[in-house]
C-alpha cells in the first residue's frame, strides 16, 4: 500500500509541476520509519510510528517556450513539418529545435565539441541535440 502511495504521490507532484507556471512547487512530504525501513510518503505516518516533516521545494528556473508564440512565417516549410512532428534533424535551426521539443533542461558545453542541449523526456528518460553556430549538427533521442 505504501508503494502505491509514493507512486500516487510522485504523479501527483509531476502533475502539479507540469501545470505549474510559477517558478516553484511546494509539497510536505513525512519522513517515517516503518519497519526498519525509511519510508517518505505525502500523508501521515501510521499511529505509533515517530514522524518528521520535510518541506520540499522544487524550482523550475527553465523557461518554457510559449507554444502560442509559434509563427510558421518564421520557418521554412521543411523546419514547419519537423516542428509539427515533433522531430529534429542535422540542420534544423536552434529556433526550431525549441519549438519542436521544447526548452533544453540543460546546456552542456566543452571546449573542442559541440554543445550538448539535454530535453527530459518523462520521469526518466532524456534526449539530446548537439548544436554548433546556432544548427543542430547531431541528435539522439
Amino acid at each position: 500500500m505504501v508503494f502505491f502511495r509514493r507512486i500516487y504521490f510522485m504523479l501527483t507532484l509531476s502533475v502539479l509541476a507540469a501545470l505549474s507556471f510559477s517558478q516553484f512547487v511546494f509539497a510536505e512530504i513525512f519522513k517515517c520509519e516503518i519497519e526498519g525501513k525509511l519510508v517518505m510518503q505525502d500523508i501521515p505516518c501510521p499511529d505509533g510510528v515517530e514522524q518528521s516533516s520535510v518541506d520540499v521545494v522544487i524550482k523550475n528556473d527553465h523557461p518554457k517556450v510559449d507554444p502560442h508564440a509559434y509563427d510558421e512565417s518564421q520557418f521554412s516549410d521543411w523546419e514547419n513539418a519537423l516542428i509539427k512532428a515533433g522531430k529534429v534533424e542535422v540542420g534544423m535551426s536552434i529556433e526550431a529545435l525549441r519549438q519542436s521539443w521544447g526548452s533544453p533542461q540543460d546546456i552542456n558545453r566543452s571546449a573542442y565539441s559541440p554543445e550538448q542541449w539535454v530535453f527530459k523526456v518523462g520521469m526518466h528518460s532524456q534526449r539530446y541535440a548537439y548544436v554548433r553556430d546556432g544548427k543542430v549538427v547531431n541528435w539522439q533521442d
